[in-house]
């Protein structure tokens, strides 16, 4: 379609971001939408997607762009140039958009690689961390975040509101794939942390705390960070663990909490994770249904079952968790990009980014619909087509 043509689209279901709407039509000019929900005008060109379902484009609030799944995560980026690093963030981000996910959060680069993709219209939409926070040698470190002291921690958020990013990510605790540190114990005290949220909030910038341990996520919540990532609940004794009034105070907090869900086919997993993956979904289920926020970052680009356009896999594991469908397609839609600080997304009502994916089958009684997507467009501009539409 020639710029500022207005068009619309016909299906047979159509989910706002909130709700299915009555009458699943979409009237979309330049990069907004116009309508939703509305008899279409004659005059304008119509996509009719027959039997499939408009849903505004997915939100997944954690991913790593520079990591391709090949080996260990130092593997992945160790003597990578920064060009190599680019070149794969590119088609990574390419790949989550033709998988329908519209907009992410790149929670952990080398060097602010990512930074500099953020204008790129053919690519999803790009919230970026730049590299994450994390102690000498603490998980993630090979990614150039590392910092020893608190002088090191407020030059660490002062360079990352001056480069420009969109959120401070910080490595409260350690994590699975780096050795240095156990995933359960905390690598910054909580004094540390308060002054990164401090300093970030401060400056405007909301804060995405990585927390597997019990402890962590304790420290994250005094502190006020913006999400906690992973929220796995591990103790000294690699067991899972939820204490109740943890759940209760994570729910009066009102952090996002960001679950690692979604995966083509499951990986095969150290026995303590077998065990703790779903007393951490009960956990999480639990939170949801007493009112907490879930979403969902999926960490793509880890290992090989987690690619760039994984998210709409998560969908069985949400309505595992205890979520209902409609309150899922939310949770990867219109909360999801709440949570992200993108109000202009994640959801198809007036005024909002046409940012649209439409998928072969009804979400509501397949779950795995949503891996079949037949269209997708970014801010109105046709990205990728298994269907009719309209010209880009």
């Amino acid at each position: 379609m020639a710029a500022g043509t207005m068009w619309g689209i016909r299906a047979a279901r159509l989910f706002d971001g909130d709700r299915f709407v009555d009458r699943p039509t979409l009237l979309v000019e330049a990069a907004e939408v116009v309508a939703v929900g509305e008899e279409l005008p004659e005059s304008v060109e119509i996509v009719d997607l027959g039997g499939a379902t408009v849903l505004p484009g997915f939100v997944d609030c954690h991913q790593h762009l520079v990591f391709d799944g090949v080996g260990t995560l130092e593997r992945q980026v160790s003597g990578v140039s920064d060009d190599a690093l680019v070149a794969r963030a590119r088609t990574a981000a390419r790949r989550a958009l033709e998988g329908g996910v519209t907009t992410l959060r790149d929670l952990g680069d080398r060097g602010f690689v990512t930074l500099a993709l953020r204008g790129d219209p053919t690519l999803a939409t790009i919230v970026a961390a730049g590299p994450p926070i994390t102690p000498p040698g603490g998980h993630c470190w090979y990614l150039g975040g590392e910092c020893a002291d608190p002088s090191m921690l407020a030059a660490a958020v002062a360079e990352r509101v001056e480069r420009g990013c969109d959120v401070v990510k910080i490595m409260v605790t350690g994590g699975a794939m780096t050795p240095s540190y156990p995933l359960w114990q905390n690598q910054f005290s909580s004094d540390d942390v308060r002054l990164v949220v401090d300093l970030a909030h401060g400056a405007g910038l909301p804060v995405a705390a990585h927390c597997h341990g019990v402890d962590g996520i304790s420290t994250a919540v005094d502190v006020g960070v913006d999400t906690i990532e992973h929220c796995s609940f591990f103790t000294e004794s690699l067991e899972c663990a939820p204490p109740p009034a943890l759940l209760d105070r994570l729910v009066a907090s009102g952090i996002a909490l960001s679950a690692t869900w979604g995966v083509t086919t499951e990986p095969v997993r150290p026995p303590h994770w077998e065990t703790a993956v779903p007393l951490i979904r009960g956990a999480l289920g639990s939170v949801h249904r007493a009112g907490g926020v879930v979403v969902v970052g999926t960490d793509a680009g880890i290992y090989a079952q987690k690619p760039h356009d994984v998210l709409p896999y998560a969908l069985p594991t949400m309505i595992a968790a205890g979520l209902t469908a409609v309150e899922a397609l939310r949770a990867i839609t219109g909360v999801a990009a709440d949570v992200c600080r993108r109000p202009e997304k994640g959801r198809l009502t007036p005024g909002r980014h046409a940012d649209i994916v439409a998928v072969d089958g009804d979400p509501l009684t397949d779950s795995a619909a949503l891996t079949r997507p037949v269209a997708v467009w970014r801010e109105g501009r046709l990205m990728s087509r298994r269907a009719s539409g309209p010209a880009d």
